[in-house]
């Protein structure tokens, strides 16, 4: 997009008064040449804009012109930078024609990206959902199982060297 300038910016970067910016574009518009205009009906200048007054204050400050004559040949010099021949109009058509198709094709892409993306996002939904699913009936399922029983390790006590004296003859009187 094209840098736009409010009339105060470009007064001041041609070295001229608001007043004369304005009397030399009601003249050129007068003329034919037509500005954009902004939000509160002023004129937005462009960079074209910029050089066609820049080409007018030149014919009438060096070469000492009249207003109408220097609009005149401004305006003239701005149409010619547009003259083309019927080849060079050809080939413009062209081209126009090809960057048309091309955005057309763009646009049948970034269609069906959007579809692909759109499919994309449900699968990751229906993913996640059944993630969330799986660790909720895991969860579920462990907190069902019953709760496993403490059983204290059995203690087992080293005999006494006398207690299996005791028990040895124990068992030779039985004998």
């Amino acid at each position: 997009m094209e840098q736009a300038y409010f009339s105060s910016e470009v007064a001041k970067s041609l070295g001229v008064g608001a007043s004369t910016l304005r009397k030399y574009s009601s003249a050129l518009e007068a003329a034919g040449y037509h500005f954009d205009r902004g939000l509160n009906n002023s004129r937005v200048f462009y960079q074209k804009d910029i050089i066609t007054i820049q080409r007018l204050l030149r014919l009438i400050q060096d070469q000492n012109m009249p207003l109408e004559a220097a609009i005149e040949l401004a305006i003239k010099a701005e149409l010619q930078k547009y003259d083309q021949t019927p080849a060079e109009t050809s080939e413009l058509c062209e081209r126009i024609a090809r960057l048309e198709q091309q955005q057309e094709t763009l646009i049948e892409v970034n269609k069906e990206l959007v579809k692909e993306l759109a499919q994309y996002q449900r699968w990751m939904k229906e993913k996640l959902e059944h993630q969330e699913i799986a660790i909720r009936d895991r969860l579920l399922l462990n907190n069902m199982q019953p709760a496993a029983i403490k059983r204290e390790p059995p203690k087992y006590r080293l005999p006494s060297l006398f207690s299996i004296f005791r028990s040895k003859k124990n068992e030779a009187t039985f004998n």
